[in-house]
């Protein structure tokens, strides 16, 4: 069985279970764990490949291949948003499973405008969370991850005499999306820490 037959397989599985669910979750606290999880890879990978560490391209083949089913997963986090009459998480979980299908596009293709594009995209979003009233901390964080984007694309197009640079930046914004996404997840999950 091909990994797109799984993938396949598991989204379908995934749509039934929210159909049969009886209690309808809203995903925002699993969809900030999985963006804590991806940005967190990116900040490493960017920190690793910046001190031409090794293994930073044993960590570049396993975000690559990771990108695919996670986008999946947040497309079906979208369709769950909707079902949960999260209009805003719906959209903004729907444009993250693109994005995630748009890095695995510019990183296999080398296209540094996937990257630029979906970076303004999550500047916008960032920019309607803030006007929306949304957590300010989840405007920071869409920032963060439109930065990890916009830097990505800049070490893409060979920007500077040592483009390298642009992978410790992307990687530091990375890192700091991680970890505030994480916090975030914790602080809504558990209710103990403050949100703001």
């Amino acid at each position: 069985m091909s990994i797109a037959n799984y993938c396949v397989g598991c989204t379908f599985h995934a749509m039934e279970m929210i159909k049969m669910s009886e209690n309808r979750v809203d995903p925002t606290v699993a969809g900030l764990f999985l963006v804590g999880l991806i940005t967190l890879f990116f900040g490493l990978l960017g920190v690793l490949l910046y001190t031409e560490y090794d293994g930073a391209f044993s960590l570049y083949s396993f975000v690559l291949a990771i990108l695919l089913p996670l986008g999946i997963v947040f497309l079906v986090f979208a369709v769950s948003a909707i079902r949960c009459g999260n209009a805003f998480a719906a959209a903004l979980f729907g444009f993250v499973g693109i994005a995630l299908f748009g890095a695995m596009s510019g990183l296999t293709t080398g296209s540094e405008i996937a990257f630029f594009l979906i970076g303004v995209f999550f500047i916008l979003f960032g920019l309607v969370a803030f006007l929306i009233g949304a957590p300010k901390l989840l405007a920071i964080l869409l920032i963060f991850v439109a930065l990890i984007y916009v830097f990505v694309g800049v070490f893409v197009y060979g920007a500077g005499d040592d483009p390298l640079i642009w992978t410790l930046v992307f990687g530091v914004f990375g890192l700091l999306a991680g970890a505030l996404a994480t916090y975030m997840a914790i602080a809504l999950s558990t209710e103990k820490l403050p949100v703001f």
